[in-house]
């Protein structure tokens, strides 16, 4: 199609008075990409490549927008949250205060979930990653969220030697903040940490796990025991 339009553009230069060549010259290569781009577009419809290509630009377009949505949301919530806290630490002292804080839930025990387990990510036959659930109460055996720092120590615990240490994490109040999980097993805290077995660990049918929880607005320390399987 290129050539033709070639073709037809210098013959009919040629054929035209030196008045109109000008004109001629001027809008029958704009013509001829015209047509050009109808024959692609056409071309793509037919095949259907057009349409699948504006579709999927649509859908990473919608994509980006329910993102940025949710982005916006979290952002305003914790907006919400800053100002909570500038409001606590700038108001006046209130007679109530008292009231609100022998009435403020604090944490009194953790436990270690019987769903705890070891994950085999490459599937060697080996574990690789130790996750522990941790529950945090308080007096009245109800969930209380976290605010501080959590460590975890798992080792082996052989009969006639020295423990080894096969897991070793520290989360600080962030990084437990994050951990915070609520699903069909209930609300918790999710440690994930990486296993690092010696020679010889097939041999042990389980690891005992230690977790420290260091209390943030108190300054307490709590700590759990708890046997995890390694198969």
């Amino acid at each position: 199609m290129a050539v033709l339009c070639r073709l037809f553009l210098a013959a009919g230069i040629a054929a035209r008075p030196p008045e109109r060549r000008i004109v001629y010259t001027v809008f029958v290569p704009v013509l001829c990409r015209l047509f050009l781009a109808a024959g692609i577009a056409a071309a793509l419809v037919t095949s259907g490549c057009g349409p699948r290509r504006f579709a999927n630009e649509n859908d990473v377009l919608r994509a980006r927008v329910l993102e940025l949505e949710t982005e916006a949301a979290a952002l305003e919530k914790r907006i919400v949250e800053l100002d909570a806290e500038l409001a606590a630490r700038t108001s006046p002292p209130d007679p109530a205060t008292t009231e609100i804080a022998a009435n403020t839930p604090h944490v009194a025990a953790i436990t270690i979930d019987r769903l705890s387990h070891v994950r085999d990510d490459d599937r060697d036959g080996a574990p690789d990653t130790l996750i522990v659930y941790v529950r945090p109460v308080d007096g009245r055996e109800r969930f209380v969220q976290l605010v501080g720092r959590l460590s975890l120590h798992a080792a082996l615990l052989p009969a006639d030697d020295e423990s080894m240490t096969i897991a070793q994490v520290e989360l600080s109040p962030g990084e437990v903040r994050d951990a915070h999980r609520s699903s069909v097993m209930g609300t918790h805290y999710t440690i994930e940490a990486p296993l690092a077995l010696p020679p010889g660990a097939a041999g042990f049918a389980e690891c005992t796990v230690h977790v420290i929880y260091e209390d943030g607005r108190t300054g307490q320390s709590f700590e759990e025991h708890s046997a995890i399987a390694l198969r």
